[in-house]
């Protein structure tokens, strides 16, 4: 491996590392001045963050953990234009007993000329995860779509997300009260031929 391969990959574990060191600074260190990050789909409504906004966000995830890795499944080298990609898993323990956390994200790095710092990540995550995330332990400013929703609902009971049902379970409860009120129905119709 050459010396200026040897220097991407090992920018790219720096930075890996520093999620799971849990330590902002750490994180920070082999990032940019003007490093850009950006989540996606879009569809999360994720806004792109600056070094400093990306710090903020940071330091609300990492306080919801005890313990956190990015695993690399693979990485790829896009050579001296100093992209790299890599496919992670992110695993962690969650603080105050609230179980394992699972899930894997794509993260494009696009990598300073030297290949020493890193400029830009675009980060492809699983959106149904960002959502129980953002749902069940996310801080206050996680930033994606359903935090509108959920201080929207906040107004109507008082608790965030109290009213913010998942269509499947609301689904369910629908099929059980019918199946209820047939099994009512079929007992009155039956009574006489029954009873």
């Amino acid at each position: 491996m050459d010396e200026s391969r040897r220097r991407r990959y090992n920018t790219v574990n720096v930075l890996l590392e520093g999620y799971g060191s849990l330590s902002i600074s750490q994180l920070l260190h082999p990032l940019s001045p003007d490093f850009r990050h950006q989540v996606l789909p879009e569809s999360l409504g994720m806004e792109p963050r600056n070094r400093e906004s990306f710090s903020q966000h940071a330091a609300g995830i990492f306080s919801i953990f005890d313990q956190f890795r990015m695993v690399p499944k693979s990485i790829v080298d896009g050579g001296s234009g100093g992209m790299m990609v890599v496919h992670a898993l992110m695993q962690g323990i969650l603080k105050g007993g609230a179980g394992e956390w699972k899930n894997e994200c794509v993260m494009m790095i696009q990598l300073s000329s030297d290949g020493t710092q890193v400029v830009r990540v675009t980060e492809f995550v699983d959106s149904a995860k960002a959502l129980e995330m953002a749902r069940k332990h996310a801080p206050d400013d996680f930033g994606c779509k359903y935090e509108e929703d959920r201080k929207h609902d906040r107004g109507k009971r008082g608790e965030w997300g109290v009213t913010a049902k998942p269509k499947s379970m609301t689904l369910l409860f629908g099929l059980g009260c019918a199946q209820v009120v047939v099994v009512i129905i079929l007992l009155y119709l039956a009574q006489g031929v029954v009873f």
